[in-house]
């Protein structure tokens, strides 16, 4: 008998889930800022063709993003699992994490979704004046009351997330990790705050054995354009010489494989086997495009190339 999606998510980030799931895509979205129908549309979609997790946060669309995810989660139980994030108000803001506002949030998260336990939580931010010892006993604590299946952590520095790792693995749980990650690196000042999986936390990652999903995975359309295009009226952090060269490339590499330049960008990044590119496509058809990633099987000289144009 086929395995369902939740039974697959119980080891979805171990060597085991990795062999065993439909694939590594992770749906992400402007859930809460569309029409329900459309949400609806594309989570049956990604459901149906595979997919496992969808991906959210406690603060998207000013509040509303967990809602509109939990409205297609209770009429579809067990099809999908869900991965959301606590740390940021309403407005994007960083907030305290204490534990007290952490488990405040995810009570609301659980009540937004509708879900028994949220399958992946993370902290959306680091809060650095807390020991990072303090903020991993109430990760571990959230999985003890049975409110979260999975932890993990977004746009944390490097040696914090190695001393959170290692705060976790002595209490037997190894954290998911949570960074912008894609062919196109982008220009860090652009990012507003948010993180890129530059070497040193990539070096963190293979060194605890992390899972990592890598959120904007297609750089925000980045391979599929031809010139930049602000976002929220400021510059495209990823519109650098260096990946106006990439760009290039995959469309050189897209020629000969009968494929997209975003195909093979996407294909780029599941060529890590420890990173699960997060797509935020907002058409079914984009889903499909994004999907078409699996059929390309990349050598480690075009990889390489992609990369470093040598």
């Amino acid at each position: 008998m086929p395995h369902s999606p939740l039974q697959l998510l119980d080891g979805l980030f171990d060597e085991e889930g990795m062999e065993t799931a439909a694939h590594r895509f992770v749906l992400g979205g402007p859930f809460g800022a569309e029409p329900a129908e459309t949400t609806a549309e594309r989570l049956a979609h990604f459901a149906h063709a595979g997919g496992l997790l969808v991906e959210t946060s406690h603060s998207y669309a000013g509040g509303k993003a967990e809602a509109a995810v939990g409205d297609w989660l209770r009429k579809n139980p067990g099809r999908l699992g869900v991965a959301t994030k606590v740390g940021h108000d309403t407005t994007g803001g960083d907030i305290p994490l204490s534990r007290d506002t952490v488990f405040e949030h995810v009570r609301s998260a659980l009540e937004n979704l509708g879900v028994e336990a949220i399958d992946v939580l993370l902290y959306h931010c680091d809060d650095p004046d807390r020991p990072v010892a303090e903020l991993a006993d109430t990760l571990v604590s959230l999985v003890e009351a049975g409110h979260v299946r999975r932890v993990g952590v977004s746009n944390w520095r490097a040696e914090r997330l190695s001393q959170l790792a290692a705060e976790l693995g002595e209490r037997h749980h190894t954290p998911v990790a949570s960074y912008q990650f894609s062919l196109a690196e982008p220009e860090p000042a652009l990012l507003e705050g948010s993180l890129h999986a530059d070497s040193a936390v990539l070096g963190v990652v293979r060194e605890h054995r992390l899972p990592l999903i890598g959120w904007s995975s297609q750089a925000r359309g980045h391979f599929a354009r031809t010139g930049p295009k602000e976002h929220h009226g400021k510059p495209d952090p990823y519109d650098t010489e260096d990946n106006r060269a990439r760009r290039l490339r995959c469309r050189e590499l897209a020629v000969e494989l009968g494929s997209l330049p975003e195909t093979v960008a996407l294909a780029w990044t599941l060529h890590h086997p420890a990173v699960w590119p997060s797509v935020g496509a907002r058409t079914t058809a984009q889903i499909d495009n994004s999907l078409q990633a699996r059929r390309l099987t990349l050598t480690e000289e075009q990889v390489r190339w992609l990369r470093d144009g040598r």
